[in-house]
């Protein structure tokens, strides 16, 4: 089965409930080998995670790594040749997308993961959604969206499958400080993002960021920053 050869690698942390939400909609997944971190270290999150996966192995890097740093000791535990990432706020509509999703890695070496979230739940401009490509690899549809930003799409960590060489040959991901900097890395190197047609999930944590504040934070300093522009 090609189960046997992925391991679901899960981050989570501070929204319990959504995790509940996204493991509840991954239930339709055959056996697989799980591994989880939570680099925040809530007991509400973690209990979640042993009630729900009591057969997942949750790691404890016994301190707060940031994201990059979380997801490479995670990584470096996968003994699978594929990864299926998520995080612990996306709910899945189908989870028989596996087999398509490693079939398409492999109709071109320069797709770097393929994502499994609705292209359609990216916020765009009309005219940029004019610039999403639709194709098909070994029966098997796609969009690309490139041509939509020249930094993204080259990587994201929205849920996705992606064989754990990628990882490897990067070096791991703490040596890039944003993820739009993999993006952009992999863009340089003619590597892109293929979403999986039809969709498997959908984003449900839209203004429930697991670091409290930050979103807020960030729009004040965006708005002051256009309020200096507008004047000067």
């Amino acid at each position: 089965m090609i189960a046997d050869k992925i391991t679901l690698c899960l981050t989570m942390g501070r929204r319990p409930d959504l995790l509940r939400q996204t493991l509840q909609s991954l239930k339709g997944l055959p056996p697989m080998a799980v591994l989880a971190i939570n680099d925040f270290g809530d007991e509400e999150t973690n209990a979640v995670f042993r009630e729900m996966c009591p057969h997942g192995r949750l790691i404890d890097a016994g301190r707060h790594l940031g994201h990059h740093g979380a997801v490479d000791l995670m990584y470096a535990e996968v003994k699978t040749p594929y990864i299926f990432h998520c995080e612990d706020d996306w709910g899945f509509t189908r989870t028989d997308f596996l087999e398509d999703a490693v079939r398409l890695l492999h109709t071109d070496p320069l797709i770097s993961v393929v994502c499994l979230r609705a292209s359609g739940d990216i916020p765009l401009s009309d005219a940029d959604r004019k610039l999403v490509q639709n194709e098909t690899r070994d029966g098997i549809a796609l969009q690309r969206m490139e041509a939509v930003h020249p930094q993204w799409h080259g990587f994201s960590f929205n849920p996705h499958l992606a064989e754990k060489r990628l990882w490897e040959e990067l070096g791991g991901f703490s040596q890039f400080e944003k993820e739009r900097y993999v993006s952009r890395f992999l863009r340089a190197k003619g590597r892109y993002v293929a979403f999986l047609l039809p969709e498997a999930c959908r984003h449900i944590g839209d203004n429930r960021s697991n670091t409290p504040g930050r979103d807020s934070l960030f729009r004040r300093v965006k708005k002051w920053l256009r309020g200096i522009k507008s004047v000067s």
